[in-house]
């Protein structure tokens, strides 16, 4: 069911000005940068960068006026191999669904979240096409631009 914990993310004021800290002052390599469009006629910017094979992804605020408590870490993500399974087995121990499975705006591969029982949301990625290795990805959802 689970393998292993699969990235951090986090809410920053400044997108460019996180990658460069990230890459220039701790060594992790851009991985993608993704820019789409929200439902609500937003913007959603996300920048992922590894080390070795671990993965911050950095999203940036919506409100450039964010407060300090909307930037930090937002949740964190568990790597399934079978979503449909882990999904039905965390069902069957009663966890709160947060969002259904979906195909991902930033990797290849299914997304959804849970809750724990405080409602901390925990994403759970079921990656396709070798995971972080597979550099040739390209979004196939309306309003997705790959820009890294």
């Amino acid at each position: 069911m689970i393998q292993r914990v699969d990235h951090v993310e986090i809410n920053v004021r400044d997108i460019d000005e996180a990658i460069d800290f990230y890459t220039r002052v701790l060594g992790f390599k851009l991985w993608r940068r993704v820019r789409s469009e929200t439902p609500d006629g937003g913007v959603l910017e996300i920048a992922g960068v590894v080390l070795n094979d671990f993965m911050i992804e950095i999203l940036k605020a919506r409100d450039p006026e964010v407060d300090q408590s909307r930037v930090g870490v937002k949740l964190i993500a568990l790597r399934v191999d079978d979503m449909a399974k882990t999904m039905a087995e965390l069902r069957s121990k009663g966890v709160q669904v947060a969002s259904e499975p979906r195909e991902s705006r930033s990797f290849d591969g299914l997304r959804a979240e849970i809750l724990d029982p405080n409602g901390v949301h925990i994403e759970l990625r079921e990656w396709r096409n070798d995971g972080l290795a597979n550099e040739d990805w390209q979004p196939n959802r309306p309003g997705v631009l790959r820009l890294a």
